[in-house]
């Protein structure tokens, strides 16, 4: 007889337990092995103290049990409002038993509760179960971003003394706000929101390239990226340079002080990712010494009405 403390079936959480975060771990890396993949999970995210600092009180969490046992999980960014981004992973003994369908269901409904239009399923190209799954969904194919992790730094040490770059703090929303819309494909409240949410986050830092100083009446908005410090990496997200300044050489000269400036405080991985068609970046990564691990497909699937 199962024992009234077995969890079993589907559970969702605001806040993961160690012990929690624990068992997901351990799916994780018994799902990688089994198909040599690199699931994109922001690991240090799920843990307790970061939900509590930076009042993360949703339900992003669900995790489904099986005598006693963690079988399936599923996770919703903290990001983004009428779009979430999910991955989600299931114990291969415990596949085509309707587990991930039963995860996605709860995050449908919490989703729509919150008033999110659509989903974006994240899958990487060599998971032959998971674009199946994706496939049953009906989710429509957007894109592809391969992972690139950073192998041997290769310096090319060219400044323009005139750019300066920093880390940013919330005196320079404007200017991150003005860089943001230039590179991506939103609002100017989505912006501000995203960047208002990042600055929460204590493992989360923006670095903004200025063109001249303040001091002499020019500082122009340039570029910015941010960085992710993870368990064991630190991430690049968000790199953008203003259009008005591309072909300059400031990304570069931003990437390698990024590099340089993670490099003397850790010894961690650096990676970063970059949309499969961004044929210009690419070849800055790689010139600077990072390569490709993995690609991760992004499909969306609308879920904004309930269909009868």
């Amino acid at each position: 007889m199962m024992s009234d403390n077995v969890k079993q079936g589907l559970i969702k959480k605001q806040i993961l337990t160690e012990s929690e975060v624990t068992e997901i771990e351990r799916l994780a890396r018994i799902c990688n092995n089994h198909e040599n993949l690199q699931m994109r999970i922001g690991w240090i995210r799920l843990r307790p103290q970061q939900r509590e600092e930076t009042n993360k009180f949703l339900f992003n969490d669900f995790l489904f049990y099986e005598d006693g046992k963690l079988a399936g999980y599923l996770v919703l960014d903290d990001h983004g409002t009428k779009a979430k981004e999910l991955t989600g992973m299931v114990h291969p003994e415990h596949r085509r038993k309707g587990i991930f369908t039963a995860l996605l269901a709860a995050a449908k409904e919490e989703c729509r509760g919150r008033g999110v239009q659509k989903l974006i399923l994240i899958c990487e190209d060599s998971s032959r179960s998971g674009r199946a799954f994706v496939a049953a969904t009906g989710a429509h194919y957007d894109s592809s971003e391969y992972r690139m992790v950073l192998e041997t730094f290769r310096e090319k040490e060219i400044f323009d003394d005139r750019l300066f770059f920093r880390q940013a703090n919330e005196s320079d929303l404007e200017a991150l706000v003005t860089i943001l819309v230039d590179g991506f494909d939103e609002t100017v409240e989505e912006v501000k929101s995203s960047i208002t949410d990042s600055f929460e986050e204590p493992y989360c830092h923006f670095y903004l390239a200025t063109f001249g100083e303040a001091s002499l009446g020019c500082n122009e908005p340039v570029g910015c990226l941010k960085l992710y410090e993870m368990q064991d990496e630190v991430g690049i997200y968000g790199f953008v340079v203003r259009s008005a300044y591309r072909g300059r050489g400031y990304g570069r000269q931003m990437l390698e002080e990024t590099i340089r400036t993670i490099q003397a405080s850790s010894q961690k991985k650096i990676m970063l990712e970059v949309d499969t068609q961004n044929t210009n970046a690419i070849g800055l990564y790689r010139s600077c010494g990072f390569k490709e691990t993995t690609t991760y497909g992004y499909y969306n699937l609308d879920i904004g009405r309930q269909r009868s």
